[in-house]
């Protein structure tokens, strides 16, 4: 004869909500523009230029910290700040950037060749 167990687990996986420290945040915007900046030359080979919310959701700069900023814009601002990313020029009242320029600034931050 056997016996029955209610059993729980209690050990949930570790997931960050927010980085700890500067070089821990600046590495998980690394590798998210690491891991997506093919998509984004993908999404954009014909246009000239990409707005802002669109550039923040295809790198996925919005799931870095999703609690603290989940609209992904401190982590783009903090790219634009910090001088990688040149500062956008406003079209019909939307943030533009200029493509090409972005990508290449982008893989330059990133380490990409």
């Amino acid at each position: 004869m056997g016996y029955s167990v209610d059993y729980k687990p209690t050990r949930r996986r570790a997931k960050r909500t927010v980085p700890k420290n500067k070089a821990q945040r600046t590495k998980d915007i690394k590798n998210a523009i690491r891991w997506n900046i093919g998509q984004l030359e993908h999404d954009t080979i014909s246009a000239d230029s990409v707005q802002r919310p669109m550039v923040i959701g295809i790198l996925r700069l919005n799931r870095i910290s999703p609690h603290a900023d989940p609209s992904g814009d401190n982590t783009f601002q903090q790219l634009i700040a910090e001088g990688w990313v040149q500062r956008p020029k406003r079209i019909g009242g939307v943030q533009c950037f200029d493509r090409a320029d972005l990508i290449r600034s982008l893989k330059a931050y990133a380490g990409v060749a």
